[in-house]
């Protein structure tokens, strides 16, 4: 059982109306069908939602328009915050996607340099140490010489790494520096030494997703299971294609039409 987001495209809707048409075209994904099951069940339960800061972003002449959609409570019924210029969805020409995706990359950057300063303190206190590649490398040029087992070994006993494998030993709990385990195919070293660019353009391109997308004809569509979003670009894999269509599907609808996200269990 898990929680996951879902885009739900709904053709233009009055506001009082919305809640009928979510309704309307969640109903054949339900699980619970009385009958004995749905072949095509995707949720048990679901709720207007989009969390707190990946709330679409709202045009500013646009704040407080009465045909922007709100949450106004969380699950256990207290009240949910209303944060300014963001909602959970509403008419495609209320909302700012070029504006939610610049506060999805300024997200992305506060934590790569929190990250980073954490990461910067811990290794301080270490002898520098190297990527996994600077040992696949040595092991390349002379494998009888220096066998894999050894490149692995030595990537694994340097103590920056062995640091950044136990989390107990972490003098820095704020931030979970410590997410990596000790395997062959793990660099932690590689990871916090990452290029912030490759962030900032993940975090743009994913920023109008969710898990799962309802396009206005009916289509529920997924990264693992993406229908009609299936047009790779060179090089580009299943998952980053599937956020940059379904972008660009919210980015054609009409201004008329809806985008609504949810929360949803199953």
């Amino acid at each position: 059982m898990t929680k996951y987001f879902v885009n739900v495209c709904l053709p233009p809707t009055a506001p009082e109306d919305v809640r009928a048409a979510l309704d309307a075209a969640m109903a054949p994904f339900d699980v619970n069908n009385p009958e004995g099951g749905n072949p095509d069940g995707e949720w048990d339960w679901w709720r207007i939602d989009a969390g707190d800061e990946e709330r679409f972003m709202v045009r500013p002449k646009f704040a407080g328009d009465p045909r922007l959609v709100h949450q106004a409570t969380h699950p256990n019924g207290k009240p949910r915050d209303r944060l300014p210029h963001r909602c959970d969805g509403g008419p495609v020409g209320l909302l700012d996607f070029a504006a939610t995706r610049a506060a999805a990359t300024a997200r992305a950057e506060v934590r790569f340099r929190a990250e980073q300063h954490e990461f910067g303190r811990l290794a301080a206190h270490h002898p520098p140490a190297e990527p996994r590649i600077a040992f696949w490398r040595r092991h390349r040029a002379d494998p009888h010489a220096y066998p894999l087992a050894q490149a692995v070994t030595d990537h694994q006993a340097q103590p920056l790494v062995r640091a950044l494998s136990n989390p107990s030993a972490l003098p820095y709990p704020n931030l979970r520096l410590a997410t990596h385990v000790l395997a062959p195919d793990v660099d932690p070293i590689a990871h916090f030494t990452r290029d912030l660019r490759a962030d900032l353009r993940r975090a743009a391109a994913v920023a109008l997703m969710a898990y799962a997308l309802l396009t206005l004809d009916g289509q529920w569509t997924e990264a693992a299971g993406p229908g009609p979003f299936t047009d790779l670009l060179p090089e580009e894999d299943p998952a980053t294609g599937f956020a940059r269509q379904t972008g660009n599907y919210l980015e054609s609808l009409d201004a008329d039409c809806l985008v609504v996200r949810l929360l949803c269990h199953c």
